[in-house]
């Protein structure tokens, strides 16, 4: 046996175990980035005591995770919209709590950069066949106490005053204690659920001034009560016999409560919400029953004095009016309602970005444009929009990205009142191409993603040189195209040849008529490389009497070509490109074997090639 062969079949197998081993390496770190179904965060507490840090308790999923890896903890201080880091993974699968320790985690301290957003996510090592829809766990914080609940309002139902109150945030409060002016030290009542958010008190009647407070209530996996902030002195609401108002400039909202109306066995019919603007007298803007006694005013005057009333309409025809209060409202914040991005495209390696603004919203004093590539963890950006004279749009341009991925945008909003307010979302069109033997290639795109659009096609563009060619049209779920000529031989050019998708569609939050929109892929290319193609073998008694390379993409200087038999005894050497072997050495016909060749020439990119390889000469 030739020992040059033995050696070159061992490095053949060598290198097919390598890519084997690669190949399953990488199958392994792809299966670790599986996600299963997220245990339930049920609570977060702060641990005073040495060694101080945060308390996480959660309960396990009910689907078990059959390749766990981990259960990841993710947080971010002082903004629960992240930026998100890893700070503690847990391996026992059966673990229900961790505990975090300084200076990974601060401990918190009342202050908003002490305020730490967690949530969590089960890991596999195996490819998860039914995807969970919520990756990851509820986001809870560590703030604590919990903060004020704010009372919504009170009311007379059957008799008897009903307070309510807005939901805690927290998914750790799991009820609320209720205090009433008669007893501000013990609580009246529990109520039990965060979503329960009313109480009735059957004790007292409305008959005299009552004031009520609420305190959220929250348990740990100890069983330990932790209770949170109460209502305080200077918000707390009272049923009373004159009407009361309060303008909420952040959620532009005025709400409004009062005391029923009752003297002796008279009860009113109605109730009417008036209101006076600059003095011009005043119209009634509500009417509402009288199983109710209060009401959120939102159609007032942003840039007016005006003064509001409450208006009992009495069974004898007669009216009693409450005290008046007049209010400023010149500051009150407008909240977008009807903005969108109406477009994404790639142009000229820059992603653009069609914000269109709620021109009826109150000019923000930040905009922040916000990408993923995922569209899960989104990250603010600091790129500045440009608004058109219209100042209808936002338009956003992010650049210097790999274009061979699909992005998702969205565009964060934030008000004098220091609220947030999120837009939908938006994907750009990638397209990408796998090149084939025999001059094929499959082009192939994804992402395109645009929330409330008519779509119409795709459209398909090869670009050579100047020349672009509409290759053909797309439905939304035709996503590949077979290119069967990716390269012209016969122009003899390096030329790139390009692709390029278009993604034709209508806007439906556009007002009718609505334009036709155009969002476009990057564009991605491919350029022909110098190469020599060679017969596998020839017959010099036949037709293929002769042996030669044919070069493309390739000069005529610096062409060597030579042919060794298999003791590397060389048999023909040429440097003319022309020139062919006929199979015959020093006279006489070669016998049939396989001969090794060796061809070297420079392509028109000024490159030296090497091309190497065996061709059988057969009788």
């Amino acid at each position: 046996m030739d020992l040059r062969f033995t050696i070159y079949d061992l490095r053949f197998t060598m290198k097919l175990l390598l890519t084997l081993f690669i190949v399953h390496c990488s199958s392994i770190i792809s299966f670790s980035q599986t996600e299963y179904e997220a245990p339930k965060l049920n609570c977060v507490r702060n641990i005073s005591s040495a060694p101080s840090g945060t308390e996480l308790n959660w309960s396990l999923p009910v689907t078990p995770n059959p390749c766990f890896t981990g259960y990841e903890i993710y947080a971010s201080t002082g903004n629960i919209n992240g930026p998100y880091s890893l700070v503690s993974t847990v391996s026992n699968p059966a673990q229900t709590s961790v505990q975090i320790n300084p200076p990974t985690i601060l401990l918190y301290n009342g202050t908003l950069a002490t305020t730490t957003y967690f949530y969590m996510i089960n890991r596999g090592s195996c490819i998860n066949p039914t995807p969970v829809t919520n990756k990851t766990s509820d986001t809870l914080n560590n703030e604590k106490p919990q903060p004020v609940v704010p009372l919504n309002k009170i009311t007379i139902v059957n008799n008897h005053p009903v307070v309510s109150w807005i939901p805690a945030r927290s998914t750790e409060v799991v009820a609320y204690l209720v205090y009433t002016s008669s007893n501000l030290t013990t609580p009246a009542d529990t109520v039990f659920g965060r979503l329960n958010t009313s109480y009735t008190d059957l004790v007292n009647n409305p008959s005299r001034t009552i004031s009520y407070k609420i305190r959220p209530l929250e348990y740990c996996e100890t069983g330990s009560a932790f209770f949170g902030s109460i209502t305080p002195d200077t918000i707390e609401s009272k049923a009373m016999i004159a009407s009361v108002a309060s303008v909420d400039k952040c959620l532009g909202v005025i709400s409004l409560s009062w005391n029923a109306y009752k003297f002796g066995n008279t009860s009113p019919l109605s109730y009417e919400v008036q209101t006076n603007v600059q003095n011009n007298g005043f119209i009634t803007k509500n009417t509402v029953d009288t199983s109710r006694t209060s009401s959120l005013l939102t159609d007032f005057p942003t840039k007016a004095v005006f003064c509001i009333r409450i208006k009992a309409n009495l069974p004898n025809g007669d009216s009693s009016f409450s005290n008046e209060i007049c209010i400023d409202s010149i500051n009150v914040i407008r909240k977008p309602a009807n903005d969108y991005i109406r477009n994404i495209s790639i142009e000229n390696g820059n992603i653009i970005i069609d914000y269109r603004k709620d021109t009826n919203a109150t000019t923000p004093k930040k905009v922040v444009l916000l990408r993923s590539e995922n569209n899960i963890l989104f990250t603010g950006l600091t790129t500045t929009p440009i608004a058109f004279e219209n100042n209808y749009t936002y338009l956003f341009s992010d650049g210097g990205l790999n274009l061979n991925n699909v992005y998702w945008y969205a565009i964060r909003l934030q008000d004098d009142c220091d609220e947030f307010h999120f837009s939908d979302t938006a994907a750009t069109l990638r397209v990408g191409i796998k090149v084939k033997s025999n001059n094929k290639a499959e082009v192939i795109w994804s992402g395109f993603d645009i929330d409330n659009i008519s779509f119409d096609n795709f459209l398909l563009e090869k670009i050579n040189g100047n020349d672009t060619v509409l290759v053909g049209t797309y439905n939304r779920n035709q996503t590949n195209y077979l290119e069967t000529a990716l390269f012209d031989y016969a122009a003899d050019s390096l030329n790139e040849v390009c692709f390029r998708v278009t993604a034709l569609f209508e806007n439906n939050n556009d007002v009718a008529p609505r334009e036709t929109l155009k969002s476009h892929s990057n564009i991605v290319c491919v350029q022909p490389e110098p190469k020599a193609f060679v017969p596998q073998a020839f017959v010099p008694t036949g037709k293929n009497k002769t042996f030669k390379p044919f070069l493309l993409y390739a000069k005529a200087e610096g062409y060597d070509f030579k042919i060794y038999d298999r003791w590397y005894q060389m048999v023909f050497s040429t440097n003319d490109v022309n020139a062919s072997w006929d199979g015959v050495y020093n006279g006489d016909p070669a016998p049939l074997d396989g001969y090794l060749y060796v061809i070297k020439f420079k392509g028109k990119d000024d490159k030296e090639y090497i091309q190497t390889g065996t061709v059988m000469l057969l009788k």
